[in-house]
């Protein structure tokens, strides 16, 4: 897990820099210092040989030989610091350094070490044989230098050697006489003293630099990394409380660099997205009040059709308890066969309209695509509508337009048709006559009763009707009301009862609406009651200061389904069975009643009867 963090990547990274730079600057330095003290070795020798050449190039033009140098060869080599061998032109050995002491007719001494036998010729005059002691070997670097150096060109060669354990450098350059030949050669040999040692102390001192480096570069690495991870650490503490919903937090990172900046960055970050994230919260509870404010059922789908989304209008419309359930919304959907048409909606990319029934219900489904910026399909939503109460209207609208159209057409017919027997001469008897006249007097009064109750309603409806308060007698209402309603009663066979009770308190209202509102009520109980049946009017002040009136009859009955639907304009509850009418009297009773601020009920049983309870404020009691 450390491995993984920018500081110890930093650390590692810097510690790593560190020790290549001092590693490759110390490697560069101990080769630099070997090559320095090679090439400084070297040039000594090449000078000194220079000088031991001249010498023997000189000595030669004397004797012509390259002879009796032997006893001052010991002082070549401790003055060169090296092995110095001479040699003729043809590579042989003539004189070297570490000879013995020699004999031989000559006279001369010998100085080297070495035991042997050769020609040597000591300072003194005089030439003869002697012998060598310690004789050295040319060794098998300096042979290939005598070749280069016999060709008249300097030559060098650098070896290890195993003898001295050190690098050693041979150097050889000829010997050429005055006429430009080359009559010798002059080899020196000697190991550089002292590089072995210095490389191993420079590795050494390079080993204990890089441990010194390493430590520091480790302590500087921390420092630095743990310097410039803190402000990242603060920012990533701040993106997690911003990803936590806290966007208020803020870095503190107060730098002029790009940490800076970045720190900077991020605060204006988790401003603007606190700002934006508040409106879009603002802008989501507008959108769901809207949508639980909406009277229609919203459900919106993802891809798969799976619901994600709904409103509480929904659960009403379906007629589900609530919360409405995934599992039985996708149950209830399914078995409406909405999921076709949402595929079909989601792969066509337009919107499309299904009309379903439920539960007794007309539902209108309105299906549409979500798309997004990009013109990709996300899901769908689908509008449902409760259309039943529109088409139910609608259909009033069409029954009524069909049962004004009676209403007009039967009576006009009959006028007509009286009208045209007249002219035409069949009817000449002034009995006949007056009776027509008298039909079409009662046509013309029913198209006139018609016409009038649509202007009523028309007015009550917008409200520019007025009522005349008074205090008004219900007893005496109800009476008068009772006698205009007898004659059409006692057609019928029906006894209409009501007892007069004088005890009654007053209330306030227009006389002549409640007449009339009484009227429809009692009207419409003889309508819609058989024949030889009874109607019963009572009141009594079962509440206080609430004057209840009840009306029932002995009547067909109104089925529970249509009870709410009574007091709707051109309502009629069986056409074919319960005889003409345009359906307008109960809908100006509701508004009759509005006007009052009374109450109503109605309670109804097929071929038992109906019961309509009606609920007067009584007129405030005067001191």
């Amino acid at each position: 897990m450390f491995k993984k963090r920018i500081a110890f990547k930093l650390t590692a990274g810097f510690v790593v820099i560190v020790l290549i730079s001092m590693l490759a600057i110390g490697l560069l330095f101990i080769q630099m210092f070997r090559q320095y003290t090679l090439d400084s070795r070297e040039q000594t020798m090449l000078t000194r040989a220079h000088s031991i050449a001249e010498v023997l190039a000189e000595n030669s033009q004397n004797s012509g030989q390259l002879r009796g140098f032997a006893g001052f060869m010991r002082f070549l080599d401790t003055l060169t610091e090296s092995k110095v061998w001479i040699t003729d032109n043809k590579g042989n050995l003539s004189s070297f350094s570490g000879m013995g002491n020699g004999m031989g007719p000559g006279a001369g001494q010998g100085f080297g070490k070495g035991q042997g036998m050769g020609q040597n010729f000591g300072f003194g005059p005089g030439m003869g044989q002697g012998h060598f002691y310690n004789s050295e070997p040319l060794p098998a670097e300096a042979e290939s230098v005598i070749q280069d150096v016999l060709n008249g060109k300097e030559s060098v060669s650098e070896s290890f050697s195993s003898v001295y354990n050190e690098a050693t450098l041979t150097v050889g350059v000829p010997i050429i006489d005055s006429n430009k030949r080359v009559i010798g050669s002059v080899l020196l040999h000697s190991p550089v003293t002292g590089i072995t040692a210095t490389v191993n102390k420079a590795v050494s001192i390079l080993a204990v630099s890089l441990l010194a480096a390493l430590l520091l570069a480790v302590g500087l690495g921390i420092f630095y990394s743990l310097l410039f991870t803190r402000p990242l650490r603060a920012m990533n503490l701040t993106a997690l409380e911003i990803t936590r919903g806290n966007y208020n937090a803020r870095t503190g990172v107060n730098r002029q660099d790009e940490l800076g900046q970045l720190g900077d960055s991020l605060d204006q970050l988790a401003s603007k997205l606190g700002c934006t994230i508040n409106q879009l919260f603002q802008e989501k509870g507008k959108l769901k009040d809207i949508i639980a404010s909406i009277s229609e059922g919203l459900v919106a789908f993802d891809m798969t059709l799976e619901p994600i989304s709904v409103n509480a209008a929904l659960a009403i419309i379906m007629n589900r308890p609530q919360p409405y359930l995934t599992e039985d919304i996708k149950k209830d959907l399914n078995h409406l066969e909405i999921e076709a048409q949402l595929i079909r909606v989601i792969e066509e990319k337009k919107p499309a309209q299904v009309q379903k029934d439920w539960l007794g219900k007309k539902l209108m489904f309105t299906l549409a695509p979500i798309i997004d910026n990009n013109g990709s399909v996300t899901g769908s939503v689908a509008l449902v509508q409760d259309i039943s109460e529109s088409e139910r209207l609608e259909q009033l609208r069409r029954d009524f337009v069909a049962n004004v159209s009676h209403e007009f057409r039967t009576p006009l017919t009959v006028i007509r048709g009286s009208l045209e027997a007249i002219v035409d001469g069949a009817v000449e008897k002034s009995e006949d006559i007056k009776r027509y006249h008298e039909r079409m007097l009662s046509e013309t009064r029913g198209l006139e009763r018609l016409v009038e109750d649509l202007l009523q309603l028309s007015r009550l409806q917008s409200g520019k009707i007025t009522i005349h308060k008074e205090t008004i007698h219900i007893p005496s209402l109800l009476t008068d009301a009772v006698k205009s309603i007898q004659t059409i009663a006692e057609k019928k066979g029906i006894k209409i009862e009501y007892q007069t009770e004088q005890d009654i308190p007053p209330v306030i209202g227009d006389y002549d609406r409640l007449r009339q509102l009484f009227i429809i009520f009692l009207d419409n109980a003889v309508k819609y009651s058989p024949e030889n049946t009874k109607v019963s009017v009572d009141t009594n002040l079962l509440e206080v200061n609430m004057l209840t009136v009840i009306i029932r009859d002995q009547g067909y009955g109104i089925a529970a389904d249509e009870l709410t639907h009574i007091w709707d304009r051109f309502y009629k509850i069986d056409k074919s069975r319960y005889g003409k009418g345009t359906g307008l009297g109960l809908a100006i009773a509701k508004h009759l009643l509005e006007l009052h601020k009374a109450q109503v009920s109605v309670q109804s049983k097929l071929e038992k009867g109906t019961l309509i309870e009606i609920k007067l404020p009584l007129a405030p009691v005067t001191a």
